[in-house]
């Protein structure tokens, strides 16, 4: 059989020729055309269709190329439009600009458009996947990697240690063991004029005396950074196990009226196997004369199993001393005791939001790592609110990462409190997920909120004047150290007239949990005036704050610092 040989450039396209012996026309046809931009054209051809002028002869079987490169082709080309259509980072007009120049190049070869319609529709309408981005804003912390802090160093101790009667007292107290120095943790604290009240509770045994004071000034101790404490009001209130003194001290606070409040929570052993010695009650001394103006026992339906009473501040309006309120934490049975000093009489307010949140009960800090359900601790008041007439409780549970807030005017009256368990809220964001626990906190008379952050060795701010609300990128940092600031436990706010902050760290971990090095110093008090705690600080009421979006890529809580 002879087959008969045609000039290509001669040789006519049948009408009813199939499609390969089409294409391979065209490409012959391109071979042999010697205009230098054809030979461009047939050279785009030829990459694009896939077929050469080595292609089989019409009716023969197409070559390789024609089968392998078409589908190497579109797997490029789709992989292109997925990378396109999910980056945020391509905007449209660099979409459109891309569809426009597939689709000229596709059509100038005669491809058919239907091949690419679904490349060219979905890359013009599919939009990148929308990135949420919350909106944050200027300020400038500290980064807690780095020792950084407002507060000043007052006082510090390796171990605890009292003034007896004498010397004689204080090593037979040591020999018969009822004092175990390196066993005295301290606790809470509170300031009034030239005084500083500090508690021990009976974590363990060996404690002499569960609240004791030390000069406020150390030039009164002969500048001695680490003073021997005082029983207050003396020794005859410690040690006595008869219940008519104190028994074990958690917090205390001293009111505007010159008054400490002492909740004395009756419990001991905390820390071994918690027994309720005595009576959990409530006393209150004149500052002024160091006389007890009143003591209260909480009655019997108020105190759970396991109920222990762990903070308490006191509401007092326009100076009003003899109608003063009382808010009590009950920790471990989750409830806050209210307390109306006219009417001498307590009740006790239940609320899911007293509750800790499970997934903020596991600590790490410094290798050591501890569960707590511990449930509603830290509180403060709010400056009373002029459209209102009325003040906010802000608090938190110690095992949770999130602010709670209640108005005043519902706990004062527990029938209201009862029959409106929303009138407790959520306040603003959690302030971290994870490594956000806060124990003590306190409001200073501008509305500025301190509080200790004990699981990243810091103490923060936040302005509750400000109308963004609460929330991690408008809290400031007045001071983070790993050493000074190691478990910040106790936060005060005083009454003076330019009011200070106080902060006593102890490394309560370490004496629960491991092991306390005597030869370190282990408790601080640090103090700083308040004003100048949060100057340049997103809680500076100065502070512009200016809403924007973050930087692109950039964690807004590694922009702080915080591990979040």
């Amino acid at each position: 059989m002879t087959v008969e040989q045609t000039s290509p450039l001669n040789d006519p396209v049948p009408d009813t020729i199939n499609v390969h012996q089409r294409k391979r026309h065209k490409v012959k046809a391109a071979s042999n055309i010697n205009n230098s931009s054809e030979k461009t054209q047939a050279a785009l051809e030829t990459l694009f269709l896939g077929y050469t002028t080595t292609g089989a002869e019409e009716g023969g079987t197409p070559n390789a190329n024609e089968w392998l490169i078409p589908p190497l082709i579109m797997t490029l080309t789709w992989c292109s439009w997925w990378f396109i259509c999910r980056s945020s980072d391509v905007s449209g007009s660099v979409r459109i600009k891309v569809v426009s120049a597939l689709a000229m190049m596709i059509l100038a070869q005669g491809t058919p458009a239907a091949f690419f319609l679904p490349l060219m529709v979905s890359v013009s309408v599919v939009t990148p996947k929308p990135q949420v981005e919350p909106v944050y804003f200027i300020q400038s912390p500290a980064p807690v990697s780095k020792p950084n802090s407002r507060l000043q160093e007052l006082y510090r101790w390796k171990i605890a240690d009292f003034i007896y009667p004498n010397e004689a007292r204080r090593l037979e107290a040591i020999a018969n063991g009822s004092f175990k120095p390196e066993n005295n943790l301290p606790l809470g604290l509170d300031v009034w004029q030239n005084r500083i009240f500090v508690t021990f509770p009976i974590w363990k045994s060996g404690i002499p005396a569960t609240l004791a004071t030390i000069p406020r000034n150390p030039s009164l101790t002969g500048g001695n950074r680490s003073p021997r404490f005082s029983p207050y009001p003396n020794w005859s209130w410690h040690g006595n196990n008869n219940c008519y003194g104190m028994t074990s001290v958690f917090r205390i606070t001293v009111d505007p009226c010159g008054r400490l409040w002492v909740m004395d929570s009756g419990i001991t052993d905390v820390a071994i196997s918690p027994r309720q010695t005595c009576p959990p009650q409530l006393l209150i001394f004149d500052l002024k004369s160091d006389d007890i103006i009143l003591r209260y026992r909480l009655p019997d339906d108020q105190v759970k199993q396991d109920s222990i009473f762990t903070n308490i501040v006191v509401d007092i309006r326009d100076g009003k001393c003899d109608e003063a309120y009382a808010y009590i934490t009950d920790s471990w049975r989750y409830a806050l005791i209210v307390y109306s000093l006219q009417q001498d009489h307590s009740w006790r307010i239940a609320n899911n939001l007293f509750y800790p949140d499970p997934l903020a009960s596991r600590y790490t800090l410094h290798g050591i790592t501890w569960r707590w359900n511990d449930g509603i601790f830290g509180i403060a008041l709010s400056p009373v609110d002029p459209d209102t007439n009325d003040r906010s409780l802000i608090y938190h549970p110690m095992s949770s990462f999130r602010e709670f807030v209640v108005p005043v005017s519902y706990i004062r009256n527990k029938t209201l409190a009862d029959l409106n368990p929303d009138a407790f809220q959520p306040l603003g964001e959690p302030r971290a997920t994870r490594n956000g626990h806060a124990s003590a906190q306190a409001i200073d008379r501008r509305g500025i909120l301190f509080q200790n952050l004990v699981t990243q060795d810091s103490v923060w701010c936040w302005n509750s004047q400000q109308p963004y609300g609460y929330r991690p990128e408008l809290l400031g940092v007045v001071g983070h150290d790993n050493v000074s600031l190691n478990f910040p436990n106790d936060l005060k706010v005083d009454n003076e007239l330019h009011q200070n902050v106080w902060v006593l760290s102890n490394r309560l971990p370490h004496y629960l949990y491991a092991k306390v090095d005597h030869n370190d110093y282990n408790y601080r008090i640090l103090t700083a005036r308040t004003d100048k705690a949060v100057q340049g600080t997103v809680c500076d009421p100065n502070y512009d704050i200016v809403p924007q979006q973050p930087p692109v890529g950039q964690d807004i809580g590694s922009s702080f610092g915080f591990p979040f």
